[in-house]
């Protein structure tokens, strides 16, 4: 009994504290659900003062459709915020890298108030850029050297002052060679390959007769043009051969065209000088060619067939003759001493003041001008020879003073005069 006693009296203690508990806990939960105060957002609206800021009045803009957000012209996008926010904008990856865009390219309303100042200054580019073009054709055409475009522009600049052409033209030496060989030349190529393409042709063949360790080979296309109305020669290319074998020049020469694109049936004849390497009629060039296309005209060179016809000529002259016209050379210009002396005797028999020429054995073109030479000097140096022997008594001197008086030098050196020159003019 007591201790049930007990019991009630405890379970009716616990029953009083859940029932404070709880009490406790609905106090707790009445003071949670109270509700919270909001935080007051002020809306920064756009200031017209930012306008007139010297960090903000390139790109800054106000938003229409919304007075509290500001707009970045150079972006194009529409911000919220107030001038904090602005200069945190301005220095964003995006805009500086946007801005730097903008500055270097016009604007549209400039570019077309200003449509004809822009016309006129594009125009004056393109006539500097021609003027520069057609100079560098001028160095190329007429094998000049680079340096001189060193110099050229600003002789150009002070010869025309008035000229605002003239006065923009700057091409050196390395804008030169650019433009020659990375402008003009691959155009030049294109062209004369789509003309060989449509066209027949023949084809002209030279090699190198120098001592340098890499020959080289020059192919000339010789063909008929339209537009001018007349034969050209043009050159097709200059080709290293490690040997001038047939069998080499023969493959440099198809794969010359080949990368023109280039038929070969167009090619319709060849021509090159009467080496037997050229016109052996069974290992030769010319025999290789046939192969390909038996209907093709080779023709050796006109130049070393009227030089052997000349020289066979010459034979039947007296050896004695063509010893006299080098003797004269060899005996006045090879000494100084005798130089100044003949152009004394020159003055004396009212002669003109030449000097005297050479026979070159490699030119054969060069005797007429030396025959000419000796007929026109020939009163000076028969006095100057004679002289010479007088008071010296030089043997060389008497040699050639024999062959001066003799009646017969006289008669083969008009009649070289007459015939050498039809010869020649024949052979140019």
């Amino acid at each position: 009994m007591i201790s049930l006693g007990e019991e009630s009296g405890s379970s009716t203690e616990s029953s009083e504290s859940e029932e404070s508990d709880d009490e406790c806990v609905d106090e707790r939960m009445n003071v949670k659900a109270k509700p919270k105060k909001k935080k007051t957002h002020y809306k920064h609206k756009f200031n017209s003062d930012w306008l007139s800021d010297k960090d903000l009045q390139k790109w800054i803009w106000k938003d229409e459709k919304d007075s509290t957000r500001f707009m970045c012209l150079v972006c194009n996008l529409s911000y919220i915020g107030g001038k904090t926010h602005a200069l945190r904008h301005s220095k964003n990856k995006f805009h500086v890298k946007n801005f730097e865009a903008k500055q270097h390219t016009t604007d549209l309303a400039n570019l077309c108030s200003s449509n004809v100042e822009f016309k006129k200054s594009v125009m004056l580019q393109k006539s500097v850029e021609n003027a520069e073009l057609k100079l560098s054709g001028f160095i190329a055409e007429h094998n000049l050297p680079f340096r001189v475009m060193e110099h050229l522009p600003g002789l150009l600049k002070n010869v025309f002052p008035d000229s605002v052409i003239a006065g923009k033209i700057t091409c050196g030496r390395d804008k030169t060679r650019n433009i020659i060989v990375k402008k003009l030349a691959p155009d030049a190529d294109q062209a004369l390959s789509e003309k060989l393409q449509k066209c027949k042709f023949s084809i002209l063949l030279d090699e190198s007769t120098d001592k340098s360790v890499v020959k080289s080979m020059a192919v000339v296309a010789r063909f008929w043009c339209p537009q001018l109305k007349r034969v050209c020669d043009r050159l097709l290319g200059l080709v290293e051969v490690p040997s001038a074998t047939a069998q080499i020049m023969k493959g440099e020469v198809d794969k010359l065209l080949s990368v023109r694109n280039i038929p070969k049936e167009n090619c319709i004849g060849f021509g090159w000088d009467n080496a037997s390497v050229n016109m052996g009629e069974v290992t030769g060039l010319k025999a290789l060619v046939k192969i390909d296309n038996p209907y093709v005209i080779v023709v050796g060179c006109v130049c070393h067939s009227l030089a052997l016809c000349a020289s066979n000529a010459s034979k039947e002259i007296p050896l004695e003759f063509d010893e006299f016209v080098r003797d004269v050379y060899n005996y006045i210009q090879h000494s100084p001493k005798r130089i100044a002396p003949y152009a004394e005797f020159q003055g004396i028999t009212d002669t003109k003041n030449h000097r005297l020429l050479k026979v070159c054995d490699v030119h054969w073109l060069s005797l007429e001008s030396v025959v000419m030479r000796i007929l026109e000097q020939r009163r000076a140096l028969k006095v100057n020879f004679y002289e010479e022997f007088k008071a010296i008594n030089s043997a060389s001197a008497e040699k050639v003073l024999k062959m001066m008086e003799n009646v017969y030098t006289k008669l083969y050196l008009q009649f070289l005069g007459f015939i050498l020159p039809q010869v020649n003019k024949l052979n140019i």
